[in-house]
């Protein structure tokens, strides 16, 4: 790294924090004390107002800020990309405020940041699920209050797995958009487990007035059930590409065959995914949904007999 890199560096570490010590510094960009007193000591030439307390580091004087950044051209590049990606995803005010940030920065980028980005404008499209999201949508904008405050939520969940309706009383912890889909994290004291609930199986959702208490990491660590499946070599690839997302782990046995290992929530709701593969895939674990499989290829084969 440079000096002038290094300069900037250390600005932003300054900015980002309220105090840092040198030898954090010195550290950070693998340089020794000295080296960070002489770059300290050229920022405040520059009129950075840095100040110092013996003992206690660096930090900038309340009010100063850094002008409008430059982005390199991958910096830009990895914005312009991440914009656009959100655009199709995502509906609602974040969409437009994408758009506006967008157009804002690439007046202002270099010629070869842009000309980077009109590449890969010319030669990258994103094809992506027309199911989209909005994060201002009533439910989303209800449960990271309730993440924000701590506040329990009382919903009515239809359980796929179960194939039934329940009322639960849910700590919620964190948001996460996966296949496609939004899950909510958090600690069930019905089943007095950590669960992940799908929000298009919510039926009600209600915010309630008492608070709960963030659980430690200990506290929320769960059991995930064990699933292994057998395929053929040939079949791995395929497999890959469609892969589930409760994967862990592949193992190449001594016949060439796969065996891959999952964590899913349970391993009942693996059952269509399985399905799917017909006889290229062989359950071994656990017994409970070896069965379920056979139950339900039984039933396929009397239909379509």
């Amino acid at each position: 790294m440079n000096r002038i890199d290094r300069l900037f560096g250390i600005l932003l570490q300054l900015q980002s924090k309220k105090r840092v010590h040198s030898k954090t510094l010195a550290a950070s960009f693998e340089v020794s004390e000295r080296t960070i007193f002489r770059d300290i000591a050229a920022l405040s030439e520059m009129g950075v107002p840095i100040t110092t307390e013996w003992g206690e580091g660096y930090m900038l004087m309340e009010g100063f800020y850094l002008p409008p950044l430059i982005f390199t051209p991958d910096e830009a590049s990895s914005l312009f990309l991440g914009g656009r990606m959100l655009s199709r995803q995502a509906t609602g005010k974040l969409v437009e405020a994408s758009h506006q940030a967008l157009a804002k920065l690439e007046t202002v980028l270099p010629k070869a940041a842009k000309d980077q980005v009109d590449e890969l404008s010319e030669t990258i499209r994103f094809m992506l699920p027309e199911r989209r999201f909005n994060l201002e949508d009533g439910r989303l904008v209800t449960i990271r209050q309730a993440i924000k405050h701590q506040q329990v939520i009382d919903i009515t969940y239809h359980s796929y797995t179960r194939n039934e309706v329940t009322r639960r009383q849910v700590e919620p912890h964190e948001l996460i958009y996966a296949g496609n889909s939004w899950y909510m994290r958090g600690h069930c004291r019905l089943r007095q487990d950590t669960r992940e609930f799908r929000l298009d199986r919510i039926d009600e959702l209600r915010l309630l007035d008492e608070a709960f208490i963030r659980r430690t990491p200990q506290e929320t660590e769960k059991e995930y059930e064990v699933v292994q499946l057998r395929f053929a070599s040939e079949d791995r690839r395929w497999v890959d590409e469609y892969q589930h997302y409760a994967f862990q782990r592949e193992e190449i046995i001594s016949d060439g065959s796969v065996i891959m290992t999952y964590h899913p929530n349970h391993a009942l709701e693996m059952k269509p995914w399985i399905l799917m593969w017909g006889a290229q895939v062989n359950v071994l674990s656990p017994l409970s949904l070896r069965a379920a499989i056979r139950v339900e290829a039984l039933r396929l084969a009397e239909i379509l007999t």
